[in-house]
């Protein structure tokens, strides 16, 4: 009898303990400014590195479209959802059609990576909430103008490859240092002498 009484007042007092611990965030929180964005009204300033919708993109230059209808997106796509025409021309390819199916993309950022031209990047946005998925699969057009619409984001293809390539090799050593010289002696030539007897 004894031990089930101190048992039971054991594990109420672990029950207060826990009630009193969220109580007390609770409490902390109280009298805190909210921290809630009124979205839409308000915008949130993203980071540099945020990645949210993809989009193509045009040569500033030129003014022509990056994409060479390469297909290299549409070949490592994991769920399969970029479908790309090519167009050949004299000076150099195009994309024909470019359709996404954004609806069912992983945003996995893989397509990102393997564009040469940098003509599929991602946005500094996730705002294309509908209730129409049809809505949701984007053809050229609608890519290009995602493109000119929101801010880029860092993640581009080339600075993503060159940010995951290994580490450039230390400048080398001066010439006239004894390190350079002994780098640069044949290697046939530059055996260890064993000591005179």
């Amino acid at each position: 009898m004894a031990s089930e009484q101190a048992s039971f007042l054991g594990e109420t007092g672990q029950l207060v303990r826990a009630v009193g611990r969220a109580m007390g965030v609770t409490f902390k929180n109280l009298l805190r400014r909210p921290i809630t964005v009124r979205y839409p009204t308000v915008t949130r300033v993203y980071p540099d590195r945020f990645r949210g919708i993809l989009a193509l993109t045009y040569d500033p230059q030129t003014g022509e479209e990056n994409c060479i209808g390469c297909r290299l997106c549409e070949y490592i796509c994991p769920p399969q959802v970029i479908k790309v025409e090519m167009l050949k021309a004299e000076k150099r390819n195009f994309a024909k059609t470019f359709t996404l199916e954004l609806y069912a993309c992983e945003f996995c950022e893989l397509c990102v990576q393997v564009c040469p031209t940098d003509a599929i990047i991602m946005m500094k946005s996730f705002d294309l909430a509908t209730a129409d998925r049809r809505e949701l699969l984007l053809d050229k057009d609608r890519l290009h103008a995602l493109g000119l619409q929101h801010e880029p984001s860092w993640a581009t293809g080339n600075r993503l490859r060159d940010m995951q390539a290994p580490p450039k090799a230390a400048p080398e050593a001066k010439a006239g240092t004894p390190e350079a010289k002994a780098a640069t002696t044949d290697p046939g030539k530059a055996e260890a002498k064993e000591p005179a007897e």
